[in-house]
């Protein structure tokens, strides 16, 4: 029997009412040690990795967004499957400390996400030089802002990380869930220079902050 890991909650998580996962598949929630585990199970696991992968993905990161709801979780990446119980059970007690600590100093702790790009109409450069130029003066002016939010928001966030993205930069605030509005209203009220954009999104779980920087 194939299991499909969706995501792992503090054993006390409330209760979560019937879900539908994965093709159709119920999702299932057992407890392990510290945590409490949710995953579907099938006797083949291709009908998760059907042709339609998107429809399968989107209806993976929709069971993700219910528990999310309610509890903090620790979400896998679609598709995480074993294709026995033994496999899955070995790599939950493997790192079942590993989880109850992050799920502990995350508890009701979101992530929100900034997407800070350049909307001005990309002229035709006369050389590669020059647009390397050009690029590099509008990274540095998109970095420039990011350090504008950060510090403009600091009294709400509890962490923060940046990274450049192709587009920009993608920066990350680690804010108490009940301060979300909060945070998006620091965000609105920003002055954005012309020819910039801020795309703000989440609450999300605090993946970023998860992994060490």
């Amino acid at each position: 029997m194939a299991t499909l890991l969706y995501c792992v909650a503090k054993r006390d998580a409330p209760v979560i009412e019937a879900l539908t996962g994965v093709g159709g598949d119920a999702v299932a929630r057992s407890e392990m040690s510290k945590l409490s585990v949710f995953t579907s199970s099938s006797p083949d696991s291709t009908g998760w990795l059907r042709p339609q992968l998107q429809t399968s993905a989107l209806e993976f990161h929709h069971v993700l967004r219910e528990i999310f709801k309610v509890t903090t979780i620790i979400p896998f990446r679609f598709p995480t499957i074993f294709e026995t119980d033994e496999q899955l059970i070995q790599r939950l007690q493997e790192r079942s400390a590993e989880y109850a600590g992050l799920l502990e100093k995350f508890s009701g702790l979101v992530q929100m996400e900034m997407r800070l790009t350049s909307s001005d109409p990309k002229e035709p450069a006369r050389s590669g030089t020059q647009y390397l130029k050009k690029l590099q003066e509008t990274m540095r002016s998109i970095e420039t802002l990011a350090k504008t939010l950060r510090t403009s928001s600091a009294p709400v966030w509890r962490d923060w990380r940046a990274r450049p993205s192709k587009e920009g930069v993608r920066a990350f605030a680690l804010v108490e869930r009940s301060r979300t509005a909060e945070f998006e209203n620091l965000m609105a009220r920003a002055t954005i220079p012309h020819g910039f954009s801020v795309r703000v999104s989440g609450p999300w779980p605090a993946t970023e902050f998860m992994e060490p920087s």
